[in-house]
């Protein structure tokens, strides 16, 4: 909970302890965002932060309860979530954020013009993980990913095309960060899904996000997922190519946005981008090439992924 009488100030310790919370993902997206200037990265590890939070409460806890419990908690949790989101927004300090975490986002956050759209949609996906809405066809992904995987890839995007200035960054390129990152995203939260499947599938239903109607195309049903996967069902080899295909129409969208963005960003900006999608796209390869055995070979591959394209990373 967030301690209201100490100062809004961010300190040293308040960006460390950010680091710390962002790192408990190991995700590529915090390898790259590594390879940013000090000031970029202090501001990229608050909003990740924030952003690792609500969502490793929603995933990790709320949906992993039984569902008596998950129905009386349920309007809680939401109420966090508008809380969370009011403290993203500047407009309280106290909710579910830790004190560090939203003074870190006062000193970077509240100082640029990035703007509400990242933290209501990454909200509204959280209120719609906790309602336990249903995902019947692919408009519906197309929706929860807009805030799911659109919101921390526009932001990382953000901080790559930004204009530090005297009282924080401002945003001066030809377009929104959004219209860079959405089809980036979407196609590198496809191979997340890809990757993820059999592991997701095995916590809970609740965290598989492929539409109902793609499941349902490749003779499968979600609550059978499990064992279809360890038996290697044909239909799962059928629904990977569905996800597949539809990533691969994004990739190449976001190719073309990509080239029009790289001009306009620095030379380390470049590498941490370059970096970022070089390992989607191997992934994605890998997963095209054999599916079962690509998700096997996923965590070695990427580690060595990230070796090669974020080259001032370690191991970790």
């Amino acid at each position: 909970m967030t301690d209201s009488s100490k100062s809004n100030h961010a300190t040293e310790e308040d960006f460390a302890f950010c680091r710390e919370i962002a790192g408990r993902a190991n995700a590529n997206l915090l390898h790259a965002a590594r390879l940013l200037p000090g000031t970029r990265q202090n501001f990229f590890f608050a909003t990740y932060a924030a952003m690792r939070l609500i969502d490793d409460t929603v995933d990790d806890d709320f949906l992993c309860r039984p569902a008596e419990v998950r129905t009386q908690e349920r309007n809680a949790m939401l109420a966090d979530i508008d809380k969370w989101q009011g403290q993203c927004l500047g407009e309280m300090e106290e909710g579910p954020l830790p004190a560090q975490v939203y003074r870190a986002l006062r000193t970077t956050a509240h100082c640029s013009d990035l703007g509400e759209t990242p933290w209501t949609g990454l909200a509204d996906a959280m209120r719609r993980d906790v309602r336990e809405q249903p995902m019947p066809d692919w408009e519906d992904f197309l929706a929860y990913a807009a805030g799911a995987t659109v919101a921390p890839a526009t932001i990382f995007i953000y901080l790559l095309g930004a204009k530090p200035g005297a009282t924080g960054f401002s945003w001066e390129l030809p377009e929104l960060p959004v219209h860079y990152a959405a089809d980036l995203g979407i196609f590198c939260y496809l191979v997340h899904i890809l990757r993820d499947l059999a592991k997701d599938a095995e916590r809970s239903e609740r965290l598989v996000t492929v539409p109902d109607s793609l499941i349902r195309q490749a003779g499968l049903q979600k609550t059978d997922l499990t064992a279809a996967i360890r038996s290697r069902n044909p239909g799962v080899g059928s629904l990977a190519a569905d996800l597949r295909q539809r990533a691969s129409s994004h990739l190449q969208a976001g190719r073309g946005v990509l080239q029009s963005l790289k001009p306009l960003i620095g030379p380390r900006e470049q590498l941490a981008l370059s970096g970022l999608i070089g390992i989607y796209e191997s992934l994605f390869d890998r997963f095209s090439a054999d599916y079962f055995a690509g998700m096997a070979d996923a965590p070695a591959l990427e580690q060595a992924l990230r070796k090669k394209l974020l080259p001032s990373q370690s191991e970790s």
